[in-house]
């Protein structure tokens, strides 16, 4: 039992778990002094900012975690090229679907590319194995949040544009520092590949592309289906309750990665699986507990009466969650463990399972916020199992090795 709190996994989502605590404090201000329809606007512009900015790269941050690049001009060069061009996508898709104002699109723009920035930044730390400059990096984002919300109360301002500045300047800032820190320290590091593999950087994409889709659809579906009101319940709701889950899938597929691919044999393998879900299980559990008991106090001392977070509300987000948390399981062993074929197979799941999701969605509609959170739910359950059945044989023993039970 001791063993279990020295895991990687843990120690990463103690950072992101800290980082959460920004999110959601932000959350919950913001949702206390804006208005309704302004928090929900600020909710949708959390969707496709983050949407946006982690597709921002095109794939590029997987390449710099899969070969020795130079983190030079070139690589820059790539970063931003595909940056402006998730931007403009993200711009269109805002303007059309949404139809947000040009300012709130200049926002999401400018968070697009400097966030894919960031984003590529911190995968040349985390390749680098400079995992607390990475983090501190890409989580810093959530920090200028909390001032966002922080400059609401103090200025007294309660129109949304105020808050979306700021958390617009925080992602540029941490795509500026994350370079400035790359080119400062390029002179010093052995010479490195320039060449940039694009069919692979693609490959990569597309498999991240619908996981990144289901994390944010969502908040992306309730505005075509349900009200607003609704859109600004499911923001404090995934800020309150969904914050746990959101945090331990990201740590999962943070840590775990590496470590697969270093282990040198099938019970290796198997070994790590179960000591990290047994981990992540027990945090769950208590989690979990916690979230159905504290959520209505957190709700009377923080919400004022705006939004009312039952227990229908709860149940789907732990549901939800678990799944969420599944699916980093098994994404970690196909990213670490499954040939390129049996990748083109989970990424074509993936997107079967985006579609799964919207349909449900849409259907469990009629049964209201509650149903939209089971509809996307079971995307993500039904993508881990399909990706888990994929890579399978890659944890099965043979069958002449017995299975000692301990």
């Amino acid at each position: 039992m001791r063993s279990l709190w020295y895991s990687p996994t843990l120690r990463t989502v103690v950072v992101y778990g800290a980082s959460g605590l920004g999110f959601a404090g932000a959350n919950l201000i913001l949702a206390r002094f804006l208005p309704t329809a302004e928090y929900a606007l600020f909710t949708l512009y959390i969707a496709l900012a983050n949407l946006s900015f982690a597709l921002a790269p095109i794939g590029v941050d997987g390449i710099v975690q899969r070969h020795h690049l130079d983190a030079g001009p070139t690589l820059l060069k790539h970063t931003l090229a595909a940056g402006l061009l998730t931007g403009l996508g993200t711009m269109l898709v805002g303007g059309f679907a949404y139809d947000l104002p040009p300012s709130l699109l200049a926002l999401v723009f400018a968070s697009t590319v400097g966030g894919g920035a960031m984003a590529v930044a911190g995968a040349q730390f985390q390749s680098e194995q400079r995992y607390g400059v990475s983090l501190a990096l890409t989580q810093s984002p959530n920090l200028m949040l909390m001032v966002a919300a922080l400059a609401v109360i103090v200025t007294g301002i309660r129109e949304v544009h105020l808050a979306l500045v700021i958390s617009s300047l925080g992602f540029v800032l941490a795509g500026i520092v994350g370079w400035w820190i790359l080119f400062r320290e390029r002179a010093s590091k052995p010479h490195r590949d320039t060449r940039f593999p694009w069919a692979e950087a693609l490959s990569i994409f597309g498999l991240n592309a619908a996981g990144l889709v289901l994390v944010q659809l969502d908040r992306l579906i309730i505005p075509h289906v349900l009200s607003l009101h609704d859109l600004a319940t499911f923001g404090v709701l995934a800020a309150i309750a969904g914050s746990l889950y959101r945090v331990l899938s990201m740590g999962v597929g943070y840590s775990l990665v590496a470590r697969l691919r270093a282990a040198g044999s099938i019970m290796k393998r198997r070994h790590l699986i179960a000591h990290e879900a047994k981990l992540v299980s027990m945090i769950v559990i208590a989690g979990s507990v916690a979230i159905w008991f504290l959520t209505p106090l957190i709700e009377q001392a923080f919400l004022a009466g705006k939004y009312h977070l039952s227990g229908a509300l709860l149940a789907a987000t732990v549901f939800s969650g678990i799944s969420k948390i599944m699916n980093s399981f098994s994404k970690a062993t196909v990213t670490a463990l499954a040939t390129a074929r049996e990748v083109s197979i989970v990424n074509l799941l993936g997107w079967v399972c985006v579609g799964v999701a919207i349909a449900a969605a849409m259907f469990g509609a009629r049964w209201g916020l509650a149903g939209v959170i089971y509809g996307v739910g079971l995307g993500w359950l039904v993508r881990a199992i399909t990706a888990f059945l994929v890579t399978l044989r890659h944890l099965k023993l043979p069958e002449s090795v017995p299975v000692t039970v301990q």
